[in-house]
């Protein structure tokens, strides 16, 4: 971690006076300002400002000092924090506590406002010496008066412009590949945003104003595409971005959100990359609809224990494959914390690729189920290997769609998590909206991705609505506040940890010999 920041904090702290350490935000924005590439020191010491600072007021200096390991301990179970990152943020605090000028003179220790910028000025110009000539002195003290009015000007309209909107419509950016092999998946969710629009323009619009789609072609290309969005999101016209993208594309937009200070919605991803710029800090202006591997993985291990009552499941995971190993992860913590053990695990390079031997495996290991570990199409074959080589058990797997009607007699006794499903009785409205307003039914294989797109402008609707602004910081903080948001398809509250959903339920599908069948929507408690 870079200390300069520290000392940068310090200096502001004596223009701005220490009222400064209680408003993380303004301290945060002045840091940006004067030390851009230290973003990852910005954001732990902000958010361990706001920790601090839960009881309404800063500590007092000593008490500060004697509790710095109970702080840090909360720093690290409330917000995620490394223990390195703690260690550091608790530091850089007391660092700023001890700063006071009260601490030189031996005076008691405590937290006052400072009086501002002018009394320092003013001991500034008393020690000029007084040989200067008269002319001269003016035109320095003039200078410097003016530099300060400049200062203080540039912040204000830093401050105030992402208070107005530029335009008299909200601007959504919808950013999806309508050309080329992708074109049919991103225009049906270009007519899924448009209907969510149209319905919230006929509500009355946001504050006044009409939401406008503005539909983006963007290159499949990841260095193309950020060249392309790069130059979009410079227009002030457009409030937000929403992307229905491929993975390689939402990461390297994400990048670029940050650069222009635009928040973006990933409608449809479920990697950490698309909103996480290390391990334990997430882009400012990115945010993800859709659950991460990790949680898709705990939600199978969730249902297999508490739902299934099954406690030595087989694993299926795909070789070379992101996703996989993600969920696998986050499926290993939940066995182990619902106390259960992994009885076997079975590896393919490729789908299809499970042979009599790894069945036979998976049989003599006593396993009570089977859980595949995938986002792959033609998830079928395998599930019909398994039955063919003499597998009867239960099967839980990720990733359900039309490429399994065809085997549906061998998907007896299965169990599918997915996002959503078009059976569900909660989502019909939607359904017939669509097919009123386009003439055409949604696909069951990318029902899930429209309706992510459709609840997208529902959800960016509603920060625009919260937020004391219309740009930039004043949206990316309605944006991570999100809590307990009603949304078509589940209930969406936002991790400030991940930018992701926290929590959010899935839906669950079961089926037999006579087809498969939509039972209802879960999530663990």
């Amino acid at each position: 971690m870079d200390d300069k920041l520290v000392e940068v904090a310090k200096e502001l702290i004596k223009l701005y006076g220490y009222s400064l350490l209680e408003d993380p935000d303004r301290l945060g924005q002045l840091l940006e300002d004067r030390c851009g590439e230290s973003r990852r020191e910005i954001f732990v010491l902000s958010f361990a400002l706001r920790e601090v600072l839960k009881g309404g007021a800063l500590p007092k200096r000593d008490a500060f000092a004697r509790g710095m390991d109970r702080v840090a301990t909360r720093l690290c179970e409330n917000l995620g924090f490394s223990k390195r990152s703690a260690a550091w943020a608790v530091e850089a605090i007391s660092q700023l506590l001890f700063a006071l000028p009260e601490a030189e003179e031996g005076a008691e220790s405590r937290i006052e406002a400072h009086r501002g910028f002018l009394p320092y000025i003013g001991n500034v110009m008393a020690k000029r010496p007084r040989t200067i000539l008269f002319r001269q002195k003016a035109l320095r003290n003039g200078l410097l008066l003016t530099s300060i009015i400049m200062i203080f000007l540039g912040l204000f309209v830093r401050i105030t412009e992402s208070r107005y909107n530029v335009s008299e419509e909200h601007g959504v950016l919808f950013l999806a590949h309508l050309s080329g092999p992708e074109a049919a998946f991103g225009h049906v969710r270009l007519k899924a945003a448009q209907l969510a629009a149209d319905q919230i323009n006929a509500a009355g619009g946001v504050k006044g104003r009409t939401i406008r789609i503005r539909g983006q072609d963007v290159p499949q290309s990841a260095e193309d595409a950020a060249r392309v969005v790069d130059d979009l999101m410079r227009d002030k016209n457009n409030s937000v971005a929403i992307s229905v993208c491929g993975d390689a594309v939402n990461e390297a937009i994400a990048r670029i959100a940050d650069a222009r200070e635009m928040p973006l919605v990933v409608a449809e991803s479920s990697v950490m990359p698309a909103t996480m710029a290390e391990d334990d800090r997430p882009w400012l202006y990115s945010f993800r609809m859709n659950y991460d591997n990790i949680y898709r993985g705990r939600l199978a291990a969730y249902f297999l224990a508490q739902g299934l009552k099954r406690s030595r499941p087989a694993l299926v995971c795909e070789a070379y494959s992101g996703s996989s190993y993600e969920m696998r992860g986050g499926f290993l913590e939940g066995v182990a914390d619902f106390g259960g053990a992994i009885a076997c695990e079975v590896v393919w390079t490729r789908l299809g690729d499970i042979d009599r031997a790894s069945v036979d495996e998976i049989i003599s290991s006593g396993a009570d189920s089977v859980v595949l570990l995938n986002d792959t199409p033609g998830v079928g074959s395998v599930v019909e290997a398994l039955r063919n080589f003499g597998y009867d058990g239960v099967i839980v797997g990720m990733s359900f769609d039309d490429s399994l009607t065809p085997a549906v007699g061998r998907l007896a006794n299965s169990w599918w998590i997915i996002p959503a499903h078009p059976d569900d009785p909660q989502l019909q409205s939607f359904k017939s909206a669509y097919r009123d307003r386009y003439n055409e039914n949604i696909s069951r294989s990318d029902f899930a991705g429209t309706l992510f797109a459709y609840d997208s402008v529902h959800w960016a609707a509603d920060a625009i609505f919260r937020a004391p602004g219309f740009q930039g910081e004043a949206l990316r903080h309605s944006f991570m506040s999100t809590k307990n948001l009603a949304l078509s398809h589940a209930t969406l509250s936002i991790d400030p940890r991940t930018h992701g959903p926290w929590n959010k339920a899935s839906s669950l599908v079961y089926c037999d010999a006579g087809g498969a069948r939509f039972q209802r929507r879960f999530r663990p408690r």
